[in-house]
């Protein structure tokens, strides 16, 4: 980790939040109804534990969920794309343009609509940002319906 942006990071960053598992179409559809009947965005992220941008964000998801308004409006699934091996065919379903890059950040709102396909690449270089700017992402997002 000789990044010196990686050091502020490192006792937040999670090694294994990205379980090697293939998701198809369904299971994403799935996830996103559910979220809906919550009445919460679904937040899909596309990610690797070899990333360490997806490990940082791994991470803020895991410190945003102590605030409320986190929890009451977003549900999140962590989805590996390995070294983009695996579970590309979804993330190409949700983003043609995205053959690399990771990690991709997806949400919902509760009609099932796509609010941020052109910034889905936001947090790929995370490790630049400020501890509040998973938080600053999502409320910008918390009010579309």
């Amino acid at each position: 980790m000789a990044d010196k942006t990686l050091l502020k990071w490192k006792s937040l960053m999670i090694s294994d939040a990205f379980v090697e598992k293939l998701v198809d179409a369904a299971e994403i559809e799935t996830f996103v109804n559910n979220a809906t009947i919550e009445t919460k965005k679904a937040i899909i992220i596309f990610g690797a534990n070899w990333c360490p941008d997806c490990r940082i964000l791994a991470g803020l998801i895991q410190s945003a969920q102590n605030h409320k308004s986190i929890r009451e409006n977003f549900r999140f699934l962590l989805i590996d794309v390995k070294n983009y091996e695996i579970n590309m065919n979804v993330l190409k379903q949700l983003d043609p343009k995205a053959d690399s890059g990771i990690p991709r950040v997806f949400i919902f709102d509760n009609n099932n609509i796509l609010l941020n396909l052109d910034r889905n690449d936001y947090f790929r270089t995370v490790r630049s940002m400020h501890e509040n700017a998973l938080i600053d992402y999502l409320d910008s997002f918390r009010m579309a319906t």
